[in-house]
């Protein structure tokens, strides 16, 4: 078992809520595992979808999904906090496609959010990666 794939297991083994979604990318196929966050209060928060690239890259996670059920009040930064920290422990690295979804809510454009996510060690643009080790916020 990979770094990515103990990762993603332990991310997906803490929440009951969860359903795995297998897709095919690049002529791979791939599981991604989507469930809701919960808070230390066992209070859902958000949304968190992943999947371990297990087979070119043993220790990256992709981050497919991240939001937060109430924009603007502090749970994405919660969430984010939480991601890296596990990425951390886990010693792996974290990639995710910074671009800005309309859910009916107010958001960030790609801009702000590319940047909101350098507040948490991402570097890039489009692409963005964090390597573990990283300081996050707390």
């Amino acid at each position: 078992m990979t770094k990515a794939t103990k990762y993603v297991d332990h991310m997906y083994s803490l929440y009951e809520g969860r359903a795995a979604v297998t897709v095919g990318v690049n002529n791979e196929s791939k599981t991604i595992h989507p469930f809701v966050y919960e808070n230390k209060n066992r209070i859902p928060i958000g949304l968190i979808a992943m999947c371990a690239s297990d087979i070119i890259t043993p220790t990256e996670v992709d981050l497919y999904h991240i939001s937060a059920f109430t924009p603007g009040k502090g749970q994405g930064s919660e969430i984010m906090n939480f991601l890296s920290k596990t990425a951390d422990e886990y010693g792996v690295r974290l990639s995710i496609e910074s671009s800005a979804q309309c859910n009916g809510n107010k958001i960030m454009n790609d801009a702000a959010l590319a940047n909101w996510y350098r507040k948490y060690g991402f570097k890039g643009n489009s692409l963005m990666l964090r390597e573990p080790g990283k300081i996050h916020l707390s």
